[in-house]
Formats: C-alpha cells, structure tokens, sequence
C-alpha cells in the first residue's frame, strides 16, 4: 500500500481528480498526470505482487486511458478540486472511432 492511500480513497469517496506523479514502465522517467481514481486492489497473500492502483488517465492518447500502478512506481498522489465520475470514463467508451 502506497503512503497516500488515503489520498487515493478520498478521491473516490469525494469523486475528485487526482494529480498522480509515478514513474514510467519503459524507462523510469518521472510522469505527472490529472487521473479519476477508479479502484484500488489488494494481492490475496503477502507474497502476491498483484497490489495496484487503478486510474483513467484523461491526459493519455486515446485509447490508453486505464492505468494500472504498482505502489511503487508511485511518487505521489494530490487531490485536485476537480470532479470526476465514472460516467466519464463510459462516454468516453462510446465515443465513434476515428478514422485513418
């Protein structure tokens, strides 16, 4: 569990955007992104790794969207005053695909 757990769920009771600062999985650069808190989920024993935190990354290219954190590949988490919900997230799933 990460130090701003607590952090993480008050997103979600408050439905409030987090900024989220985590380093990335190719090549460890430090990344700041505005996140909805979607879920958090813990491993079933101490030796399971599947801990993690999942966000919607609004900032991503589209159709990189879900965010799946280890704790620690996480720097910080910040509450925004910005809102989120979920239905966001669902709009934005229906929205028409591009064309190329």
């Amino acid at each position: 569990m990460h130090s701003d757990h607590e952090i993480f769920i008050r997103g979600i009771e408050q439905k409030r955007r987090l900024k989220v600062a985590y380093l990335s999985d190719e090549h460890r650069e430090k990344l700041i992104r505005r996140c909805g808190p979607l879920y958090y989920s813990r491993g079933k024993t101490e030796a399971d790794e599947l801990e993690c935190y999942y966000l919607w990354d609004f900032e991503a290219d589209e159709g990189h969207n879900f965010l799946a954190l280890s704790p620690g590949r996480i720097i910080g988490m910040e509450l925004t005053v910005d809102a989120f919900s979920i239905e966001e997230v669902s709009d934005l799933d229906k929205r028409p695909s591009r064309s190329t």
